[in-house]
């Protein structure tokens, strides 16, 4: 049986760490990684990094009594008995070492996702195809920045066919060191979008920085990429091979015939029909993706097309319920320009009996076209989504509400709230049956307290 790689005495190889403790069993197997103490389960690795303001090792006792093995500290700590402890200099220059190490063991194919828009939901198609005949492993919710990605590899293991990571950034540079990290034999890059307008100053930046993937890629690599003029425009200097996906007819993987509706997103690629369980065109170039790279690892259609179809949506994107016989677009886990028309677009195709209405909060790291962007977004939120009701809810939110009227919604109609918290009850005590509402804003407005609150608030009394 080959060695794990995944051992107590590996983990003090690879980071010149020193065992604190001698009645562990050193070939033992390591368990998954955390580093916050208040969810560490039973039999994970607690890595006690340090802040500005904080330092884990304060906390290695509550991952103890939640029922970590282990804990990854840069001070002398007492284990309890059968628990171990290891201390390093840096643990976030031993996270590091310690990725590298799981990463030169590593014989499968590194599949690096990035891109504006669709990420998550890109990685998680990508792995449902691959996890139908082969056996491997993808990044855990939106592990992909410094401390997020050496986490995720920590899951890689040597009889692994694959692991699908995710690869975000807000500057340049980002992606070219998380790339370095991991080093992927194929690179997915899904839209250019105006995300991170702040690090990035405008596409362009972000279509340079996305291509830093591109930029490691070996020369037998393999680069899928969505057809976007923007990465077009970045491509030719790509020493791998590309596969263009989308629905041009310079497109290597092409789709044709797409339509949405009623849950489902269907289209066909060659003579191969897909009917994936999605709500919104918008995820058809992280579909098409999936399709590129199960392709290159050797897939035929009617495989993709199968695993596909029972896709299971990331929770908090485009997620569609009923709340009170009105329907609910839980779009809250993230925001941006981008992002936000194609979720308007969703609204304006929805079939509904009600209004439809729209709760946005502010979008995030935009810099100086904060103000005209959130402008620019109640515009969109009447001339696309067709709202009949505006809820904006954020610093930014009288921007909001000024583009709507602009475009002739009454002042009655676009409702400004500085907080999440305040524009409950206009919602609340407005939601009637038949109605349709888009919930949706960056990160930092955890808009889904919103969609949770509604849920428990009580129902409106027939007259």
């Amino acid at each position: 049986m080959p060695h794990s790689t995944n051992t107590l005495d590996d983990l003090t190889r690879a980071t010149g760490g020193r065992p604190l403790t001698s009645d562990v069993a050193r070939d033992a197997e390591l368990g998954p990684a955390a580093i916050d103490s208040r969810r560490v389960e039973p039999g994970e690795v607690f890595w006690a990094m340090r802040g500005p303001n904080y330092d884990g090792a304060d906390f290695a006792d509550e991952a103890f009594r939640r029922g970590a093995a282990g804990v990854v500290t840069t001070r002398a700590i007492d284990a309890p008995k059968g628990h171990w402890a290891v201390q390093v200099d840096d643990t976030a220059e031993a996270l590091q070492r310690w990725a590298e190490y799981r990463r030169r063991h590593f014989t499968g194919t590194v599949i690096g996702v990035t891109g504006s828009v669709g990420k998550t939901t890109t990685r998680q198609m990508i792995h449902t195809v691959l996890q139908s005949r082969l056996s491997g492993t993808a990044s855990p919710r939106n592990y992909n920045n410094h401390v997020g990605l050496p986490l995720s590899m920590f899951a890689l293991r040597p009889d692994h066919d694959y692991s699908v990571l995710e690869l975000g950034a807000s500057r340049p540079g980002e992606i070219a060191a998380l790339a370095g990290l991991c080093r992927p034999k194929v690179g997915v890059i899904t839209q250019i979008g105006d995300a991170h307008l702040g690090g990035f100053g405008n596409r362009q930046g972000i279509a340079r920085a996305k291509a830093e993937l591109l930029a490691a890629l070996p020369p037998d690599g393999r680069a899928v990429l969505g057809d976007d003029p923007w990465l077009r425009s970045v491509a030719e200097g790509c020493h791998a091979e590309v596969t263009w996906v989308g629905t041009g007819d310079n497109c290597h993987v092409r789709a044709a015939d797409v339509h949405t509706g009623q849950g489902h997103l269907t289209f066909r690629v060659e003579d191969c029909r897909f009917r994936v369980p999605v709500w919104g065109r918008h995820h058809l170039s992280s579909a098409l993706a999936a399709v590129g790279v199960a392709r290159i690892l050797g897939f035929d259609l009617d495989e993709i097309a199968a695993a596909l179809g029972n896709f299971d949506p990331v929770p908090m994107r485009c997620e569609v319920f009923e709340i009170r016989e009105a329907t609910v677009i839980n779009d809250t886990y993230n925001s941006n320009p981008t992002a936000m028309q194609a979720a308007l677009e969703l609204v304006r195709d929805f079939d509904v009996t009600g209004r439809r209405i729209v709760v946005a909060g502010d979008m995030g790291e935009l810099a100086t076209e904060a103000i005209s962007r959130h402008f620019q977004l109640g515009r969109q939120i009447v001339a696309t989504g067709g709202a009949e009701l505006l809820i904006a809810c954020g610093r930014f939110a009288r921007y909001v509400t000024a583009g709507a009227r602009s475009l002739g919604m009454p002042p009655a109609r676009a409702i400004c709230c500085e907080t999440v918290d305040e524009a409950l009850p206009h919602l609340g005590q407005t939601l009637q049956p038949g109605d349709l509402v888009l919930i949706k804003g960056s990160r930092m407005m955890a808009m889904e307290r919103l969609v949770e609150a509604l849920q428990q608030y009580p129902k409106r009394r027939s007259a």
